[in-house]
């Protein structure tokens, strides 16, 4: 499930890398990096025709260097076309290809590096290119698989730095001249300044706006895993302690009613040991599902309280109310088939109530649990429920109402 809705076909975009980020299949991942590289490379490339096209911006470029970098920024396309058309076809292949990753990566990183240079490193937006690459890899893949590119990136960075330092070659080779000689910039580089900088910006709060909700999903599924039962899908005994505390201390204040019931499978031993712990496990699963569809939403809360104990949590519900509740489950369950190895059979629960009176949640889960045992005590596949109340210190309940499952 991603926090990007499927909609028209921009958010299914959005989705699907959102989910790329997520998931960092190799294959897949280097689909999205060409995506989000090659639209930036392709500007630069259109940019790159104006020198050679336009005598009034060559005069701003050294030309004998004008073919070389064309040459290499096409040959840098098509190479990317081919590595994501690559990738496409294998999108399905969830094994790691480190080969893959660096045939993808490695080219663009240092075609990118040469290009910054080139261009000059301190002066102009270029050098956010290369950090708008370093965040669409690092979103994209894990680091173990980036070490080199990025190690060949800064090698050819800082080799340019030591060779401008010894004088050994000009700043931005690339050009005749500065971009910025202390005064207005000349139109060319006007336009070609705001266009880079817009180039690499939006796509680069595109990928941060990606990671964020990347991030805030994997929160979401933490959250879930940590509330929630994996087999069948209810709340767990943590969420359900959590959540019966704070309805009893609003039953506490507003005096309204509020009723637990506590719910165990009959003899669910002899399911595991006659069919197996996979039946059994399936039985559970549908069980919790019953147990689901008794709660009304945003109000009550299902759990599986431990091994095959489940609870409801019952807001504005009386004693009575819960025991109609429990009735209708106890009907369906009883009129439910199981099957295994071409067999058929049935289960029953056995279920204690507790009516919660002056918040007291800890009291009223006691009652229920012993109202859980008389029920099993009096032959099982029985509702016993009773409202818990404290006197003197001492808790008390009013005597059980026993209703045959």
């Amino acid at each position: 499930m991603s926090v990007l809705q499927a909609g028209p076909l921009l958010p299914r975009w959005l989705t699907w890398l959102e989910e790329r980020v997520a998931d960092r299949r190799d294959a897949t991942s280097c689909v999205a990096f060409v995506i989000g590289l090659w639209p930036v490379l392709g500007l630069l490339w259109c940019l790159q025709w104006a020198p050679l096209l336009d005598e009034g911006v060559a005069v701003h470029y050294r030309t004998a260097w004008t073919g070389p970098t064309q040459a290499l920024l096409s040959g840098l396309l098509l190479w990317l076309l081919a590595m994501g058309g690559l990738a496409w076809r294998r999108r399905h292949d969830a094994q790691p290809m480190p080969w893959l990753v660096a045939a993808t990566v490695m080219p663009c990183s240092v075609g990118l590096s040469l290009l910054c240079v080139g261009h000059g490193l301190k002066d102009n937006p270029t050098p956010m290119l290369l950090i708008y690459l370093v965040v669409v890899s690092r979103a994209l893949f894990v680091p173990r698989a980036l070490g080199f590119s990025w190690a060949l990136c800064l090698a050819l960075i800082l080799a340019a730095e030591a060779l401008q330092w010894r004088q050994a070659m000009p700043y931005a080779p690339l050009l005749s001249e500065p971009m910025f000689a202390r005064a207005d910039l000349k139109p060319w580089w006007a336009f070609w300044v705001r266009l880079m900088f817009t180039a690499a910006m939006l796509p680069m709060s595109g990928v941060l706006f990606l990671l964020a909700a990347a991030l805030r999903q994997r929160r979401v599924e933490l959250e879930t895993l940590v509330r929630t039962d994996v087999l069948t899908g209810l709340a767990n005994r943590r969420e359900f302690m959590a959540q019966l505390a704070r309805e009893a201390q609003r039953q506490s204040r507003s005096g309204r009613p509020l009723s637990l019931a506590l719910f165990d499978i009959d003899h669910f031993k002899r399911v595991n040991d006659s069919w197996g712990h996979p039946v059994g496990d399936e039985v559970l699963a549908r069980i919790g599902a019953m147990v689901q569809g008794q709660v009304r939403d945003q109000i009550d809360t299902a759990a599986r309280y431990g091994g095959e104990e489940f609870v409801l949590l019952l807001p504005d519900t009386d004693l009575h109310g819960a025991e109609m509740v429990a009735q209708k489950l106890a009907v369906r369950l009883r009129a439910e088939a199981f099957e295994a190895r071409g067999q058929r059979f049935q289960v029953t629960q056995s279920v204690g109530i507790a009516q919660v009176v002056d918040g007291d949640a800890d009291g009223a889960l006691r009652v229920a649990d012993r109202n859980l045992y008389q029920a099993k005590q009096a032959g099982r596949d029985r509702i016993v429920g009773s409202v818990a109340f404290a006197e003197d210190g001492v808790l008390r309940s009013n005597p059980e109402r026993q209703t045959p499952g």
